[in-house]
């Protein structure tokens, strides 16, 4: 046992030795798989902890949300969520699940804050702590005391919001909170620790939670059978031994009936139905987020297999640096099996010291997914080194470690490394075989090619959709929403009040128009029945004010626009867009339609909101002139600042709160987020394989050429030209390179058979450029490869490549 651990210990020390001599090649190692390696780690713990690891909830399989289809007369899906009576009337009625708790997510402005920040709110029934199990860092959580119709005003903290707007007082439990007029108690803290279900919008977090009975849907609404809200959430726990279908038939028939009585009196939802559909609540979460994570995944797949190519070169050269002492070990008995074992040693430090920079790296890479793109990739939030990091990096050390050793060790020969002492090594160089080199050439032009070719028509797609003209302005438009007093306020003088700011706004040096509307790009759907006919349509539509057309350059096609006595008088009128108008109108003029007792007066081009892909119709109807919110329209290169803005509403009436403030660029960017971040990724993806490609296929072919530099000085004497020699060198590799090529096109059109519906989109007549594009860089990037160690030999007389080099 002792013989063993010292001679194991002599190997380390020998192999450690061996590699202190050569820095540049153990850094060069360690740094390249250390970046590619951590990059592996991070996505792929990202995939495991979307797509394996169990939710931090208890019992969490049996989680469910529930989908809320409303049918049309034509079954199609007109809506996915509930409507708030259908709701109540499922957490009352049902009696399948054995836990069922609401949610409705919304925000407002903390009035009793003297910043007067607006924070995220979850209104939620008891039910949602005791479900996810909420553990609490103070206080408690929501019980039967704050159960549906107990109007009992408290509230709970996320840590967040804790340390954040109370800078973590101890005293918080015996505080209150502010909101449009009600007041509510504090009685809790959200631990640090719990994870909260992203069911509105991944990477949105609740600010405050408060009873369900608090919430801001109107009385009004909650009366309307027929207006979903997708703010309107449920999960609830599905008892063990359940089927999911069953109970899906069991719970349409139970709010199916009930609706059909409740709407039996609308001619416009006449035919239509609902449909319960049950979603994991884990399938719920990563709302179809896989492909986005197999791209990544693969992606990065990809950059590791090239850099593992260029390492292999790299120990195949190392390999043969070592001969002589390998030959010495040799000499002196050593067995395959003992020559491999200081290969494996020497093999499996570089990829310990790999392993650990790949671990900061993974760490530093959690970070950067937590920072931008949380809202891309759901519970990013819980990526930390784990149990599974620790073992993929294991697995992934061993399985390189065995895997340079084992090639390095295929190059030796060992009859021959036992002669080499005797004959003083002259004429017994080793060298690395031909077949070895073109496998080498035909992986990196393989691989290389396929992920350059995707990267660049993600890129290209991305790039598309960013760039593609929306048909509105957005440049120097700022968009306001006022949060109002809940208590009732007379209607007139609201009215005023709202008319004395927008001419306040007006009156501000920077504003050159004000128009009292929803954003561009807010929709609503509301329900159109014809006049004449029994002609409906659910269609999105959004109030705005006479101003609103001009101030975003949104063309005119035929009628008028609203007029400022439209907004005054209230007149039942209404603007279509261009798609609309040809949908309702196919062989003539849509001007002077009568939808809703509102008449059809004016037709605009229609916009495209960024990131969709085709125009819907729409239309356009007065809002009220109390609308709390606006577009100002501000002079090139001015600003409007919060500050400025509450200083006008403070001059207006105290009573007005800012509850946002945001440019139509900044709305317009956050909608397009997932095409920037696939550009940003698919770009330096692209790069990084072309320069991992350049410096690998450099390495190979380069040792090709010094292996035949007498050859080549050969010719040279005999009078070949520069330009003989390029094209020796470049026939030498030629078949390797068409190969990969010929295998990367052979992958890619197996991936369009596998996978048609998926890549449908992506398989466009335009994809040709961009694969001529591809095949000009692998080019490009193989010819630099031949020609660049060439130069060394065509450049200097023959003289030099005929003198002996071992």
């Amino acid at each position: 046992m002792n013989n063993l651990r010292q001679a194991g210990q002599l190997l380390l020390r020998q192999a450690w030795g061996s590699l202190r001599s050569k820095p540049a090649f153990v850094s060069g190692i360690v740094t390249t798989l250390g970046l590619t390696l951590g990059a592996l780690l991070t996505v792929l713990t990202l995939a495991y902890v979307m797509l394996i690891k169990p939710l931090p909830y208890p019992q969490q399989a049996q989680l469910y949300t529930l989908e809320h289809q409303l049918i049309d007369q034509d079954g199609k899906i007109d809506g996915r969520a509930f409507t708030y009576p259908n709701l109540m009337h499922f957490y009352r009625s049902q009696q399948t699940f054995s836990q069922a708790a609401l949610i409705y997510y919304d925000a407002d402005v903390l009035v009793s804050s003297p910043g007067h920040p607006t924070l995220t709110q979850s209104f939620v029934t008891p039910e949602w702590f005791s479900l996810l199990a909420a553990q609490m860092a103070l206080g408690r959580p929501f019980e039967q005391t704050e159960a549906v119709n107990s109007y009992h005003p408290v509230a709970i903290l996320s840590y967040d919001t804790w340390q954040k707007e109370f800078a973590q007082t101890p005293d918080i439990l015996n505080r209150k909170v502010t909101f449009g007029g009600t007041s509510y108690r504090i009685i809790g803290v959200l631990s640090p620790q719990f994870r909260e279900p992203e069911l509105l919008d991944t990477g949105m977090k609740s600010q405050i939670f408060l009873p369900w009975d608090f919430n801001s849907i109107s009385e009004d609404e909650r009366k309307k059978w027929g207006n979903d809200d997708d703010q309107l959430k449920v999960v609830a726990k599905l008892p063990a031994g359940e089927n999911p279908a069953q109970v899906e038939q069991t719970l349409t028939a139970l709010i199916n009936n009930t609706w059909q009585e409740q709407v039996a009196g609308s001619a416009f939802l006449n035919g239509w139905r609902i449909n319960l559909e049950l979603h994991s609540l884990k399938s719920k979460l990563l709302a179809g987020s896989e492909q986005s994570v197999y791209l990544l995944l693969a992606g990065v797949l990809g950059l590791v297999l090239i850099a593992t190519t260029n390492i292999t070169n790299l120990f195949i050269s190392r390999t043969a640096e070592q001969q002589h002492n390998l030959a010495i070990h040799a000499a002196i008995g050593a067995s395959k099996g003992q020559l491999f074992a200081v290969l494996l040693v020497q093999t499996g430090l570089l990829m310990l010291m790999a392993i650990v920079f790949a671990l900061i790296v993974a760490t530093f890479g959690f970070g950067l997914l937590q920072q931008v793109l949380s809202h891309v990739f759901p519970r990013v939030d819980e990526l930390a080194i784990n149990p599974f990091t620790l073992g993929s990096a294991l697995i992934l050390a061993v399985a390189l470690a065995l895997f340079f050793a084992r090639v390095s060790a295929q190059m030796l020969n060992y009859r021959q490394l036992n002669t080499r002492l005797q004959t003083s090594g002259k004429g017994s160089g080793m060298q690395v075989s031909g077949n070895i080199r073109n496998t080498l050439i035909i992986t990196q032009i393989a691989i290389v090619t396929s992920l350059v070719l995707v990267c660049l028509v993600l890129f290209k797609n991305a790039l598309e959709t960013i760039n593609e003209p929306g048909g509105f302005e957005t440049d120097n438009i700022s968009f306001m929403v006022l949060a109002l007093p809940t208590a009732d306020t007379d209607r007139a003088q609201r009215t005023q009040q709202i008319q004395a700011l927008r001419r306040q706004l007006l009156s501000l040096p920077q504003v050159a128009a004000v128009s009292q509307s929803l954003a561009p790009m807010a929709f609503t759907t509301r329900a159109l029945t014809a006049s004449t006919g029994d002609a409906r349509y659910s269609v999105k539509a959004k109030d705005i004010d006479h101003e609103y057309f001009r101030l975003i350059k949104q063309a005119l096609t035929e009628g008028n626009y609203f007029t400022e006595a439209d907004m005054k008088d209230g007149n039942n009128v209404m603007i279509v867009n261009d798609v609309f108008a040809r949908q309702i109108a196919p062989d003539g003029s849509a001007l002077g339609l009568v939808f809703n007792n509102h008449t059809i007066v004016g037709v605009v081009k229609g916009i495209k909101l960024p990131g969709e892909k085709d125009i819907a119709p729409r239309f356009y109807y007065p809002a009220s002139q109390d609308r709390n919110m606006m577009l100002i329209k501000h002079l090139p290169g001015q600003q409007l600042t919060r500050e400025q803005v509450v200083a006008v509403l403070a001059r207006v009436s105290s009573q007005f709160k800012l509850f946002s403030l945001s440019t139509l660029n900044e709305r317009r960017q956050s909608r397009l987020f997932n095409q920037y971040t696939t550009a940003v990724t698919s770009g330096v993806l692209a790069l990084l394989t072309l320069l991992l490609a350049a410096i690998g296929l450099y390495g190979i072919i380069s040792y090709g050429t010094r292996m035949r530099r007498f050859e080549i000085g050969t010719r040279l004497a005999l009078g070949a030209k520069r330009k003989d020699m390029i094209a020796l060198v470049l026939k030498g590799n030629l078949r390797a390179l068409a190969t990969g090529i010929a295998i990367a096109i052979g992958l890619l059109l197996l991936l369009t058979l596998v996978f048609p519906q998926e890549l449908a989109a992506y398989i466009q007549p335009e994809l040709i450029p961009v694969f001529v594009l591809t095949l000009g860089m692998i080019v490009f990037i193989s010819w630099l490869a031949c020609y660049w160690p060439l130069r060394r030999f065509i450049n200097r007389p023959a003289i030099y490549s005929l003198k002996d080099n071992d």
